[in-house]
């Protein structure tokens, strides 16, 4: 690219030492933004020895480093190619993207909004499915490197989590074998296949088996390995997991450029050195986030998520039961680190926040991911940051990009990046395990700000006389639900509850005024409420109910006593989510049915911790329960239609063939809770690791 045909902005970019102030560092530190040995004074290229370069880093923060070299461009397929931050930073690199294959319009646009100035103006871009693509014209371009990696859902952490993934099993998985087509067909030297970094051990590694066996077929050696982001100089701790596959040459990864693993040591780039200069200098704190827990945000010190709010913390008025979310939920960065990993689809409460309490910017985004702020994202303010959070972050793909370029392509005796010796042992995992102790030292020192150093629970005098209040609640369907101390009118169904306070113990009695229906007794034990509603140990429900939706209805009268009694929002909060469960809370229910059916069977047999939040072989459940096949699906369907969230690989092919799941003993209450495949599914095996909570 010459000097004429630089964008804009980099026409007359400062030479390298001004540059470094630009970004934050001190002139003569290894972070300095050069572009491969080139630096670019008033539009002209200034050549410099390797040597004075120990770490070219392409990313001046919100600009995009001229693509300016002497070699030969690498004719490069991408597929998958999303809002094309793999291609860039190959583009940067030396490479020129012949075409992008992307499925999505969105995202497809985006692309062709930056043809002529970050791609050139001849970039095919393929609005398609990967399975339908004709790579048979690109052969007369003589593609010399494909790179790309498929949709990564189906081997997310969501689908670890869920102790199993659809993996190569789902027909997203499958995608990889239109991979290898396109590979047999156009051979190229070089593919760079990139995906999540849970990969390796979904379903015990055997679709990662699977697809290593497929492209070693096709004739390549290949080279794999994690790394995070950040160790490259990503300002965003991000763990990818990147394949080389080379038909010829061997491949070594290189060396971190930032961090304890690099040859200088040189500083991770923090939030703060990324997006400083674009920041208000007068901005003040937010604190109108809003919703059911916008109001605890600016409690959060920064690096922290909602694991502030818990006991094993020690705050004092604990508002979520230990690991009970996910660990993105109220995450506020740390401005002096780098950041957690951007979300493509984040929530009103999922974080990264600002540390002035508010979601970042687009603007702001885009500099954590080392997208260029130039660079054109095409859409609505959602499908923008689902372009951000899916893309691979330019800067890591750079360097990336150089390695293969020097190593495998056009082969130079002096490598840009240094590569790993064969010992080498990364040791970002050991890091984010020792943040544990930081991150309890920072609870520690701000709740004591907040609530002076003997902050601990106050112990509860226990009652030596009983409490008990009445309250009506009427009806009207699952969700719509009135109360009052006096006995409603009218109402579809009618519910007196007398809840009684005794020694630590909370007793609910409810009674349906249905006559007309038959009668079901209910009996509702939960223990080990102490460690989080300090004033009780334990709670009892007996209950009479008209019909199985009364079920729906107790368990909402439980949730209503505890959260009433503590600080805690809902009844998941107190129990814990069902993947992270730490055993504390225990849940028993027997019903007296009329009826003893299949449903029936399935109500009492999932209503009890002890059968709920793990895997279970599902000819052993069902034989356990007493219902053939032929009774299965009915009660599945009735379950889900009850609300609880009873999985099966029919209503989730994530859980794979031949198991079940009941998450939780309950229903699951709120309205916004969807019974479907949303939610993710592993048990834990370490419940007490601090940094898990914190980290996720």
């Amino acid at each position: 690219m010459s000097a004429a045909r630089l964008p804009p902005r980099l026409r007359g970019c400062l030479s390298v030492g001004r540059v470094t102030q630009r970004w934050g560092c001190q002139s003569g530190t290894s972070c300095r933004p050069v572009t491969d040995g080139v630096s670019v004074e008033d539009g002209h290229v200034n050549r410099r020895r390797q040597a004075e370069l120990p770490f070219p880093i392409p990313m001046l923060y919100g600009q995009a480093s001229a693509q300016l070299t002497t070699f030969p461009r690498i004719p490069t397929l991408s597929l998958f190619s999303g809002a094309g931050g793999l291609d860039l930073g190959f583009e940067q690199a030396g490479f020129e993207i012949v075409a992008c294959v992307e499925i999505e319009p969105a995202y497809c646009r985006s692309l062709e909004a930056n043809r002529g100035t970050f791609f050139p103006v001849e970039t095919e871009v393929h609005c398609q499915d990967i399975r339908d693509f004709n790579p048979a014209p690109f052969k007369r371009k003589h593609i010399q490197c494909v790179i790309g990696g498929p949709p990564c859902q189906t081997f997310s952490a969501a689908g670890r989590r869920s102790g199993g993934v659809i993996g190569t099993e789902d027909q997203r998985g499958q995608l990889y074998s239109a991979y290898c087509r396109i590979l047999d067909e156009l051979e190229p030297e070089v593919f760079v296949f990139e995906n999540v970094y849970g990969l390796p051990g979904a379903n015990g590694g055997g679709p990662w088996r699977e697809i290593n066996a497929a492209f070693e077929s096709h004739g390549y050696s290949l080279y794999s390995t994690v790394v995070d982001a950040a160790d490259y100089g990503v300002p965003q701790h991000r763990e990818r997991l990147i394949m080389v596959g080379t038909r010829s040459a061997q491949f070594v990864f290189p060396l971190p450029t930032h961090g304890p693993d690099s040859p200088t040591k040189a500083e991770l780039v923090s939030v703060e050195a990324a997006i400083g200069d674009i920041q208000e200098p007068h901005e003040r704190y937010h604190h109108d986030l809003g919703g059911l827990y916008g109001h605890l945000l600016p409690e959060v010190p920064e690096g922290l998520n909602y694991a502030f709010f818990t006991a094993e913390m020690g705050h004092p008025q604990p508002v979520f039961a230990w690991r009970s979310k996910f660990h993105d939920l109220l995450y506020k960065v740390n401005r002096q680190e780098p950041c957690r990993t951007l979300k493509a689809s984040p929530g009103k409460f999922t974080g990264p926040f600002h540390w002035k309490n508010r979601h970042f910017t687009v603007e702001e985004l885009k500099r954590l991911q080392t997208v260029p702020d130039e660079y054109a994202l095409v859409g609505s303010y959602a499908k923008v940051l689902e372009q951000i959070g899916n893309s691979v972050p330019p800067q890591l793909a750079y360097v990336v990009a150089v390695s293969v370029r020097q190593q495998l392509l056009q082969p130079t005796a002096e490598l840009t990046y240094p590569v790993r010796h064969a010992t080498f042992k990364s040791t970002f995992r050991q890091r984010q395990r020792e943040r544990s102790a930081q991150f309890k030292a920072v609870a520690r020192k701000a709740i004591e700000e907040r609530f002076g150093r003997f902050h601990g629970q106050v112990e509860p005098s226990a009652s030596a006389q009983a409490k008990s209040t009445r309250t009506y609640c009427a009806y009207q369907d699952l969700f719509t639900r009135r109360t009052q101390t006096t006995r409603p009118s009218t109402g579809d169904c009618i519910a007196i509850v007398e809840s009684t306070e005794f020694r630590r113990h909370l007793r609910l009695d409810m009674d349906f005024v249905e006559p007309k229906r038959r009668r079901v007794g209910a009996q509702v034990d939960i223990t080990g409420l102490r460690k989080y509603l300090p004033d009780y140990d334990s709670l009892t429900l007996h209950g009479v109910l008209g019909s199985h939706d009364g079920i729906f209805h107790l368990w909402q009268e439980i949730e209503d006593a505890l959260v009433s009694r503590s600080h805690f929002f809902t009844l998941i909060d107190i129990y814990g989510h069902y993947a992270n469960r730490g055993d504390v809370v225990n849940v028993t229910a027997a019903f007296n049915f009329r009826r003893n059916g299949p449903l029936e069977r399935a109500i009492k047999f999932f209503s009890q911790t002890n059968n709920c939040g793990y895997f279970q072989d599902d000819v052993e459940a069902w034989a356990t329960m007493g219902i053939g096949k032929e009774d299965v699906r009915s009660v599945v369907a009735n379950m889900r239609g009850l609300r609880f969230d009873l999985r099966t690989a029919a209503t989730h092919p994530i859980i794979g063939t031949g198991r079940l799941i009941c998450t939780y003993p309950f229903p699951l209450l709120s309205p916004r809770a969807l019974v479907e495949s949303r939610v993710t599914l592993d048990r834990q095996k370490e419940q007490g690791d601090v940094a898990e909570a914190i980290e996720g």
